[in-house]
């Protein structure tokens, strides 16, 4: 980079990819049947532990004010993904736990989500591909394992 050229940020390269993935998993979900499913609600149910959890730990996880995350809850219940539960030590707080289609709804999206990462090594080739997830990685501070 010269003369503070103006260059696309890398992060919006890293968001627009983000996006593509998440609209074509919308998409594969869409055409398995799961059509009330928004990129929305990617952000609560790629957060919720399967085991349940509280709903502020939910809301911390995701980085969303409880207000919020508790209408995004009502989405998904409404929807019949997810359901509340009084938690046994506090009348007070509410643990999240998938039903039986929210399990369903993970499920198919783990394997949507595995089809989509043999299409990107596919399309980089595996060397490059590595180095993609190595480097993205990096940058983001995870620990990074290499694919076999």
């Amino acid at each position: 980079m010269e003369n503070n050229q103006l260059i696309t940020p890398t992060a919006r390269l890293f968001l627009d990819a983000f996006r593509a993935f998440e609209n074509a998993l919308a998409k594969g979900l869409g055409e398995k049947g799961f059509t009330d499913i928004t990129t929305g609600n990617f952000n609560i149910l790629r957060h919720l532990n399967p085991d349940g959890m509280h709903l502020s730990a939910l809301a911390k996880d995701a980085q969303i004010s409880k207000q919020a995350i508790g209408k995004m809850i009502n989405d998904l219940q409404n929807k019949g993904y997810v359901k509340l539960v009084p938690d046994k030590n506090d009348a007070r707080a509410k643990h999240i736990h998938l039903t039986p289609k929210g399990g369903e709804l993970i499920d198919l999206a783990i394997s949507i989500v595995y089809d989509m990462e043999k299409n990107y090594q596919s399309l980089l080739g595996k060397k490059d591909y590595n180095i993609l997830r190595q480097s993205t990685a990096q940058i983001s501070g995870w620990h990074f394992k290499e694919d076999k």
